[in-house]
């Protein structure tokens, strides 16, 4: 008789985990706690292994072809250098994340899943006497599975109540501010091929295609912020589009890349998204409940997060397939410790990078400047590494 699991979170790793282990003969359903699609969220990179596992799940997606990820100086004008992604290994896309989860929605669909939206997850039993675990939503509905994996984000509802409920989110002291705006709107030479990061004192602001005719343009200003004491204190910033403006004006209108003030100039409003992150080597599964994606390893932006959800969803369905005698417990620790080392230095390494975005006095940029280049050198074959990786050839460890 084929497994039954319960998919908690619609977003992205939800339909990427469904579309993996429908292949294997797992029936999936996903439940969503919104009433409908969400359209938060900005840009995306896809690096080349994401692409190659959105391929293998048919998952078509278009968005800006990126080649590289170009580095400048908002002072100088100067390219401090540049993250390539190889023409060997297909190049990276970048795409809005609502695009992206239309994609993987309209896989689902050719495959006959559907998500189920509305669904506040209330409780879980699990009962191992039966092999079963039963899903109850605030709406009365209940759901029975062999297995549920959480996959409802950094803030996750399943890893509080099921898996380890005193791992907090942790704020990065970081907040991104992004806005998208019409490329024909800028006069000014446009400095980047396909997508820059534009380092100042004060934080970066990346600017990117997100389209293949280059027609519209997306803005993330990253920069520290003062974490407010509530989700209503953050939506009481970024409703105050007025300040938002002043101080992205104050961070990077000083600059000798004179496209920038008018991109500035083009947004009507930012869109305020606080920067989270969980500290590593928690727990990620408990009995039949598995947690992928943001609800297991939270990490700041680096590049690579969603498609490190979608390796997870990937191998989960690997580990599923090779020993489908094993126990779901007994499958979700070889999963665990498949995965963890990846996961660790990819950790590692975003968090070291999102530390290089914070406020700097004067002489700190400049050095940060100057080595740029000693950087990227020395990081040169840890990404080429990373984006050549491929997690459907990963060793299974039991």
């Amino acid at each position: 008789m084929a497994r039954t699991c319960i998919i908690i979170g619609g977003g992205v790793a939800g339909p990427a985990t469904a579309l993996a282990l429908s292949r294997t003969g797992i029936h999936c359903s996903i439940y969503e706690l919104r009433d409908e699609p969400s359209t938060i969220g900005g840009a995306i990179n896809l690096t080349p292994n994401a692409l190659r596992l959105l391929q293998d799940l048919d998952v078509e997606v278009s968005g800006c072809v990126v080649e590289s990820i170009e580095l400048f100086s908002i002072h100088t004008a100067q390219k401090l250098g540049e993250i390539p992604f190889g023409k060997e290994k297909g190049h990276a896309r970048r795409i809005l994340r609502k695009d992206l989860q239309q994609a993987l929605l309209d896989a689902l669909s050719k495959k006959g899943i559907s998500v189920v939206y509305g669904s506040k997850l209330a409780s879980v039993i699990d009962d191992s006497s039966k092999d079963k675990i039963t899903a109850t939503f605030a709406n009365g509905t209940s759901v029975e599975a062999n297995f549920i994996v959480g996959c409802d984000g950094t803030h996750s509802a399943v890893r509080l109540q099921c898996v380890e409920p005193d791992r907090k989110p942790e704020y990065t002291g970081v907040a991104t501010a992004y806005a998208i705006i019409d490329t024909s709107a800028i006069k000014s030479k446009i400095h980047f091929q396909q997508t820059a990061v534009n380092m100042s004192q004060r934080g970066s602001l990346m600017t990117s295609y997100i389209d293949p005719e280059h027609a519209k343009l997306y803005l993330a200003a990253v920069m520290e912020t003062k974490e407010q004491a509530s989700k209503e204190g953050w939506r009481a910033l970024g409703q105050d589009n007025e300040s938002t403006l002043r101080e992205i004006n104050r961070r990077y209108r000083d600059t000798v890349l004179p496209c920038l003030p008018e991109m500035i100039d083009q947004v009507d409003n930012f869109f305020y998204y606080p920067v989270y992150k969980l500290g590593p080597f928690g727990k990620w599964s408990s009995g039949r409940v598995l947690l992928l994606g943001d609800a297991a390893h939270a990490m700041p932006p680096q590049g690579e997060s969603i498609g490190l959800a979608i390796e997870d969803a990937v191998l989960l369905s690997r580990v599923l397939q090779k020993s489908p005698e094993r126990s779901i417990p007994d499958s979700f620790s070889s999963y665990e410790k498949t995965r963890q080392p990846r996961i660790d230095a990819a950790y590692k390494e975003a968090t070291s990078r999102w530390e290089k975005v914070k406020d700097r006095t004067w002489l700190q940029h400049r050095m940060v400047e100057w080595f740029t280049w000693a950087y990227l050198w020395y990081k040169w074959s840890t990404f080429e590494s990373s984006h050549a990786y491929e997690v459907r050839n990963e060793a299974i460890l039991e």
